[in-house]
């Protein structure tokens, strides 16, 4: 697999909540390259969904969808999960400036 950067797009096997089955699901890398170069085997992710009409008002809608890989306008999730690298499917893009602006301000306003 290719390295994996904080603020990439990737595709992953995510963990529902309330069961122990997955199901493939956008997501975007939040862990540091310290982090992600370590020998662990995880990530920090941040669920992204295309649900965008079912979203809480600190969720902000992903501005250049297309160029992060993505198939549909979307929204960051707050849903934060520590999956392990051999859940990751592939990676299919990676966020604009743009974007990683509007997830900061997100995680400062939920952490």
């Amino acid at each position: 697999m290719t390295n994996i950067s904080k603020y990439d797009v990737i595709i992953v096997k995510f963990p529902f909540a309330s069961s122990l089955k997955y199901k493939a699901r956008p997501a975007v890398v939040v862990s540091s390259s310290l982090y992600n170069e370590s020998s662990r085997d995880t990530l920090l992710i941040l669920a992204i969904s295309s649900n965008v009409n079912y979203k809480l008002n600190f969720e902000p809608e992903i501005v250049n969808w297309e160029t992060s890989g993505l198939l549909k306008p979307s929204i960051f999730k707050s849903a934060v999960a520590t999956i392990e690298k051999s859940h990751l499917l592939t990676k299919i893009g990676t966020l604009s400036d743009t974007d990683i602006k509007r997830l900061e301000i997100m995680i400062q306003d939920i952490c």
